[in-house]
């Protein structure tokens, strides 16, 4: 009985691999398809996309929540502040620090592609039969918080 468990969980474990390694390759495809939709590039688009609740960020928030290099996060804020979407402004209460803001264009802006996020979503949620859509978000959230746990419990970093 064990080992009837053993392979079914092995089939299950390998069917997930190749399931969440197809589906991370697919969104990356979807996002960098949508990002394309607003002349931007896939890291412009994750960049502004961090700005939906909050007007501001410091740089250093930027870097640790996009896991990109100094470097990297200059060469894209440089290519932003050129589309007028956003400035970089030292801080007042501690000059090392420098703010990122959004620009009265690039509100606006957010709000359309925030808008078309949604209406992208909904598109890919009518390819699926309603009386799925539940289960399957409920199914989503799930993965989701197991791969969290998995994360945390083997200390890597998000």
């Amino acid at each position: 009985m064990t080992n009837m468990n053993s392979s079914i969980d092995t089939k299950l474990a390998r069917s997930m691999a190749e399931l969440t390694c197809s589906l991370a390759k697919t969104c990356d495809m979807k996002e960098n398809y949508f990002a394309a939709m607003f002349s931007l590039t896939p890291a412009e688009f994750k960049c502004l996309r961090l700005f939906t609740h909050k007007a501001s960020l410091s740089i250093k928030e930027l870097g640790k929540k996009l896991e990109l290099t100094p470097g990297r996060i200059t060469h894209i804020l440089t290519s932003l502040e050129a589309k007028k979407f956003v400035i970089r402004q030292q801080d007042k209460r501690d000059k090392r620090n420098v703010i990122v803001h959004l620009t009265n264009k690039s509100i606006p802006f957010l709000r359309n592609i925030n808008e078309n996020h949604i209406k992208i979503h909904k598109e890919i949620l009518n390819n699926i039969e309603p009386e799925k859509r539940e289960f399957v978000i409920d199914a989503m959230q799930s993965v989701l918080a197991a791969l969290k746990t998995w994360t945390t419990e083997n200390k890597i970093k998000n």
